[in-house]
């Protein structure tokens, strides 16, 4: 009896060191571009079968993008493409810009992405992010796509709590060189995400304290689509009408 209990205990230690391990591999290979790879060839596989809009609007970036399942209807009558993908960086979507972003010619380019970057377990600065941010833009403009670029700040996030200080400076350092840029607009949605006590506003969220529910995605909603018709109206562009 006591020989099987040891067996067993053993076993279930070698389960445990396993599946820790596993997760630490996870955690280190998502911090590469090619752990990416099978959800980019997925969208060029979409495209082939269901060609996206043409003059649309790009939403790219990592989960809340992936996430966002009523994005067109939100967004409704601006046509978008959506093309979000797990936790990924600033950096992983420059990598792939060639193939998810180039091809489709976009009329604007929404990024919501940063805190992935802020929760690698490398660790990143908001100096770093910044420059990933400079990266990306001289990229597509390296590529001849010469969308405007709307960067979406970086949310807090209940679960995440400790990484928003620097997250807030990374939103702070993008937002001063948006503004030596006209091709460039920063939207801040991240201060909406805090009460009048400075306290996250959980009600955004899902159970995991990570996740936006409807009404975090409401919020994004608002201030998205309100930013890109001021933009167009500016540029003395005919505003679709709003439904």
């Amino acid at each position: 009896m006591g020989r099987t209990l040891v067996m067993i205990g053993a076993a279930a230690g070698f389960v445990v060191v396993a599946f820790f391990g596993f997760l630490v591999y996870v955690l280190l290979a998502s911090g590469q571009p090619s752990y990416w790879e099978g959800d980019i060839a997925a969208f060029e596989r979409r495209d082939v079968s269901n060609p996206p809009p043409a003059d649309a609007v790009l939403f790219v970036g990592a989960d809340d993008v992936r996430l966002w399942e009523t994005l067109a209807a939100d967004m409704a009558p601006i046509p978008v493409i959506q093309r979000g993908f797990g936790g990924a960086q600033i950096s992983h979507v420059t990598h792939y810009a060639a193939r998810i972003i180039v091809p489709y010619r976009p009329r604007a380019i929404v990024l919501i992405a940063g805190e992935a970057d802020m929760s690698d377990v490398r660790g990143r600065r908001p100096e770093d992010v910044l420059g990933d941010f400079k990266a990306f833009v001289d990229a597509l403009r390296a590529q001849g796509v010469g969308a405007p670029v709307y960067f979406v700040s970086i949310r807090p996030s209940p679960m995440r709590l400790s990484r928003w200080y620097g997250a807030r400076r990374a939103n702070e350092l993008i937002e001063e060189y948006v503004r030596t840029r006209t091709d460039l607009h920063y939207i801040d949605v991240a201060s909406q995400m805090f009460d009048a006590r400075d306290n996250i506003r959980r009600e955004l969220f899902r159970w995991d304290g990570l996740s936006l529910n409807a009404s975090g995605y409401a919020l994004l909603t608002e201030k998205i689509r309100a930013a890109i018709l001021a933009a167009r109206q500016g540029a003395g562009e005919a505003a679709p009408a709003i439904q």
